[in-house]
């Protein structure tokens, strides 16, 4: 008869610390992440404030002085868009959010902003995007901080995606 081999019970402790150790690992990578996911979408990139939306300049990557939140982010218009009609919905808009105007609220000429060129647009839910020039304006998620553009000239979501001047003129479109 063939003794009965038993595993010593310090092998199975030092193989269960380098599991749990591997399991700290995993959860805390996954954390990190998880924070940096909600950090990253969770900017508030405008507020209404008094009633209005209001839509700025700033001197933005280099570009020259385009169109910017009241944060500071840059706004975007979608070439698909032909500066009448919102077509970034669904997905589209989870990535560049238009500048709605709630509900009561208008849109207000900041700094360096030509109120005549300002407007809204009903959007296919029924909410009002701030336009410019006709144009519907978006954000862009990708702008981790304010004074950048890291959106110009991405071709996303089925078109490209470009800021634009106080004077109304596309950058680069």
């Amino acid at each position: 008869m063939k003794p009965i081999r038993i595993q010593k019970p310090r092998t199975l402790h030092r193989r269960n610390k380098v599991l749990l150790g591997l399991a700290v690992v995993v959860l805390g990578l996954a954390g990190i992440v998880a924070y940096g996911y909600v950090r990253y979408v969770s900017v508030v990139r405008y507020t209404a404030q008094d009633g209005r939306v209001t839509v700025s300049t700033d001197t933005v990557n280099g570009l020259g002085t385009v169109l910017v939140t009241n944060k500071g982010y840059a706004l975007y218009v979608f070439a698909p868009d032909r500066a009448s009609r919102v077509s970034c919905t669904g997905d589209c808009a989870g990535g560049w959010p238009p500048l709605i105007v709630p509900d009561g609220d208008s849109v207000a000429a900041g700094d360096g902003v030509r109120a005549d060129l300002l407007g809204t647009i009903p959007a296919p839910g029924g909410k009002l995007v701030a336009t410019y020039h006709g144009w519907p304006l978006y954000t862009y998620l990708g702008d981790a901080d304010p004074g950048h553009a890291a959106g110009q000239g991405k071709d996303d979501d089925g078109g490209y995606w470009y800021v634009m001047r106080p004077s109304g003129q596309i950058v680069g479109g």
